[in-house]
């Protein structure tokens, strides 16, 4: 731990390259401890995500194309049929995250790696682009250290996500435009928009960031007057938008997509309307406008962005607000730019949470802490002068360690029973699974990496406590992970199995790797 301390303090005093170099080995050893220290175990939509990389629903397809021919030879229905086809197909066709990850899809700790690279090159951009906003390398480091072990982002930083290369997408653009502008603003333009065109294609939401940054970028500070910076931007806001005007006219799916999405985001709002007036007043509902509707949308992300933040970030954010602070770091046209991007981002969000019915992955709001902490590191860059200074007594500058330790440890430390059993029995189940055999279980984890289908309703997931779901057709050749719980009694049949192997955890949760008998 004194080592780890050294290391950090002394890459405050760093250039460039090396910092470069100790954000990059910090980054990922942090990423390798917290995959050892949670016992190489996914969650379950990550091992969703994995399942659907490697098992397209090719049967699928091939069936409802079987169901469909017949009706393609009547000439009546021939046009019917194939449009029903190709809607069918282009729903279930995986998305370009899934086939980027299918070669992984049976090797989580490979994709686990991979995430973990994102991660990394996330973090450096970002260390990248506060040195190019001019923030300097002392304050950099300090923001990337409390990045780096903020507990809810280590929460999710492993998370097999279709968000993870859009963070870097978006720091990418950002660095490519922001880097370039002074002296080739249409390259920079065109770089910054393919990352961000690029990145829509994984998450459609950020489609709304690649059509409202240009008009964010007005306020980034650059040569001349304000006359001039408009007429340089202007001409290149009206190309751009007419280029997107252009193609979704000329492209039918496009425009037919605006088309049909448009009505059901209307719709999906107005019906998420009402569930908040239900929730606000179960007995006597309120009729909430749409606009009121969204204004609570906005509220309940912002609490959300503020838990995820964490004390520490969003304690730095609320003293921001000074602007004896605010102001020794930061120009004021970057404050605005970085505010309005903030703003943009919350809008955004309140839109996908209406759209979608639910508050976006704990992941989607990294790009908000991001920015707190641009936003927060004249904050920083003063407690550093303090430090330095010799300002801070020692007896306080103690405490200021000890809660930064503790802080950095609530980040990589799990708290709470571990998973590990899941991942074990599952494996066991994998590697000794008979050829003319299946394996079912009642925790979706354990399916996952058995190599079963990690869904509540796949024909793999058997209850043997659900009254309704019948494990009487099993055969001997099948097994059976049943997990159990600390305070959970033992299965009423369980005398009907004979146990394999038996996996458990600190806490007493067990799983049990069950095979019919012969008998029974």
């Amino acid at each position: 731990m004194r080592r780890t301390l050294a290391a950090c303090w002394h890459g405050i005093w760093l250039d460039r390259r090396q910092q470069s170099l100790l954000i990059i080995t910090l980054s990922l050893i942090t990423c390798l401890w917290l995959w050892l220290e949670g016992g190489r175990v996914l969650d379950v939509e990550s091992l969703q995500t994995l399942w659907r990389s490697g098992h397209p629903p090719q049967a699928l397809i091939a069936r409802i194309t079987r169901i469909l021919v017949p009706l393609s030879e009547v000439p009546e229905l021939a046009r019917l049929a194939t449009t029903i086809h190709h809607e069918i197909t282009t729903a279930l066709a995986p998305t370009p995250f899934a086939r980027l990850l299918a070669p992984f899809a049976d090797s989580p700790n490979l994709a686990v790696a991979i995430m973990a690279i994102l991660s990394t090159l996330s973090l450096w951009l970002y260390c990248r682009l506060s040195r190019l906003i001019g923030i300097g390398p002392q304050t950099t480091f300090i923001l990337f250290l409390l990045l780096n072990f903020n507990p809810e982002y280590n929460d999710v930083r492993l998370q097999i996500s279709r968000f993870q290369p859009v963070l870097l997408l978006w720091l990418a653009g950002l660095y490519l435009f922001l880097a370039h502008y002074k002296n080739h603003i249409h390259l920079a333009f065109l770089g910054w928009a393919t990352t961000a065109w690029l990145g829509a294609l994984f998450v459609p939401i950020a489609a709304f960031w690649a059509g409202g940054f240009p008009l964010l970028f007005l306020l980034w500070p650059g040569r001349g007057n304000w006359r001039r910076r408009l007429c340089e931007r202007g001409r290149f806001l009206l190309a751009y938008y007419a280029l997107i005007a252009l193609i979704i006219a000329l492209v039918p799916a496009w425009r037919h997509a605006i088309g049909d999405w448009l009505p059901e985001l209307i719709a999906q709002i107005d019906l998420k309307r009402s569930e908040i007036a239900f929730l606000i007043n179960a007995d006597n509902p309120v009729d909430l406008t749409i606009t009121e509707g969204y204004l609570v949308a906005l509220v309940l992300v912002a609490l959300n962005a503020i838990k995820i933040m964490g004390p520490v970030i969003t304690i730095l954010a609320l003293l921001a607000l000074s602007r004896r602070v605010l102001n020794t770091v930061l120009e004021k046209r970057v404050r605005h730019f970085h505010t309005c991007s903030l703003i943009w981002i919350w809008g955004m969000a309140a839109v996908a949470y209406l759209y979608y019915g639910y508050l976006p992955s704990d992941l989607y709001y990294t790009p908000v802490t991001m920015l707190a902490l641009w936003l927060s590191s004249g904050v920083v860059f003063y407690a550093l002068q303090r430090i330095k200074s010799g300002r801070i007594p020692p007896e306080r500058l103690l405490i200021l360690l000890w809660l930064i330790i503790a802080y950095a440890l609530a980040s990589i430390i799990t708290i709470g029973p571990r998973l590990t059993y899941l991942r074990e029995a599952g494996e066991w189940a994998r590697a000794h699974q008979p050829a003319n055999g299946a394996t079912y279980s009642n925790n979706l984890t354990a399916l996952a990496y058995s190599g079963r289908p990690p869904y509540l309703d796949g024909q793999a997931y058997i209850d043997m406590e659900h009254p309704l779901q019948a494990y009487y057709d099993l055969t001997p050749d099948d097994l059976l992970v049943h997990i159990k719980g600390r305070k959970q009694n033992e299965p009423q049949d369980l005398e009907l199995f004979d146990i394999l192997a038996e996996y458990q955890n600190e806490r007493g949760d067990k799983a049990y790797i069950l095979r019919l008998k012969p008998d029974e």
